[in-house]
């Protein structure tokens, strides 16, 4: 519900006005161009950056954060009946942003909350894109350049995400920052969403529910069929993993993913422990710049934990992330 939206824009509108009266460290009335250079995902609830990951941001040379700040759902609306749409899942900054490391603020928008919008799409958005950038200036981090939207949109829902983003888009063209959209490997031979550039997620590319899938975050032979030798309509970067987790099933039938440190005695359960390695991540970036071409400015680790990151070495990473 827009009224729900327009609430959280006015309560970050009034911090804001107190936070402009002291300035920021981050401000900047200069607008320079977008560099190339490695960037990371951040996907928390919670930002509040440990010694080590602030360690890994100057070591591996971090230039851009791609920093969720909150997703766009539905609920239910019990007094006047229906589904609202909302944000949800909003981002708590604890630390402050290191120091040069531009930040790219991302919403994630389901699929439900994509159905809800039809018809819709300009009024939300405009709040979808002054939430972010309010969230932003609020949470001082700095200039920002682009804004990315995150969906899994498919043929049902095509139309109504593409007006979101040419209103996204517009919107954002008047204050000189660019859209970018992440696009799955099911999308990629589709014509994409108006956008100034795309990210290529490199993961996620089985069927997790399947108990019968190897490794629903990589596995080469689910991605292949998806990477052709092809020239996109619109620049890419490519994301890669750099987690893991384990897939929970009942009965055989999927329950929920746990960590990779859970584990089970019931002979009921298994647990399906995924993790791409290092050579698994490298041989699919090698597959994709054959088939598509170098990323535009750099690639993308997801994400920014400690506790996944430690999983490889520092030339593990480097590789990953030279172009």
């Amino acid at each position: 519900m827009k009224r729900l939206f327009n609430i959280s824009l006015s309560l970050l509108a009034l911090a804001l006005c107190a936070s402009c009266e002291s300035g920021s460290k981050h401000s900047s009335s200069a607008c320079p161009e977008a560099t190339k250079g490695n960037s990371i995902y951040h996907w928390k609830g919670t930002f509040d950056l440990d010694s080590t990951e602030i360690d890994f941001i100057h070591k591996h040379q971090i230039e851009r954060l791609y920093l969720r700040m909150f997703d766009v759902a539905t609920e239910q609306n019990y007094e006047l009946g229906g589904l609202d749409i909302v944000p949800i899942a909003t981002t708590k900054f604890i630390s402050d942003i290191p120091d040069n490391v531009e930040i790219v603020p991302v919403t994630y928008i389901t699929i439900g909350a994509l159905r809800a919008i039809t018809d819709k799409e300009e009024e939300y958005a405009y709040l979808i894109s002054e939430r972010l950038l309010a969230m932003s200036s609020y949470n001082n981090c700095g200039t920002i350049r682009e804004v990315q939207l995150d969906c899994d949109w498919t043929k049902s829902t095509k139309d109504t995400y593409t007006k979101l983003c040419q209103t996204v888009k517009n919107e954002l063209k008047s204050q000189n920052i660019d859209l970018s959209i992440t696009v799955r490997l099911h999308q990629l031979n589709e014509t994409p969403p108006p956008a100034d550039r795309g990210v290529l997620m490199l993961y996620n590319t089985g069927a997790i529910k399947n108990p019968a899938t190897k490794n629903s975050i990589l596995d080469i032979a689910d991605a292949k069929p998806y990477l052709r030798k092809t020239k996109y309509p619109i620049p890419l970067d490519y994301a890669y993993p750099a987690f893991g987790w384990g897939v929970k099933f009942e009965y055989n039938e999927f329950a929920c993913i746990v960590s990779e440190n859970d584990s089970t005695s019931e002979a009921c359960t298994k647990i399906r422990y995924e993790r791409p390695t290092s050579a698994e991540i490298i041989e699919i970036k090698q597959l994709v710049e054959k088939k598509i071409g170098k990323p535009n400015r750099g690639n993308i680790l997801y994400h920014l934990d400690d506790s996944q990151l430690k999983n490889y070495t520092d030339d593990e990473i480097s590789t990953i992330l030279s172009i």
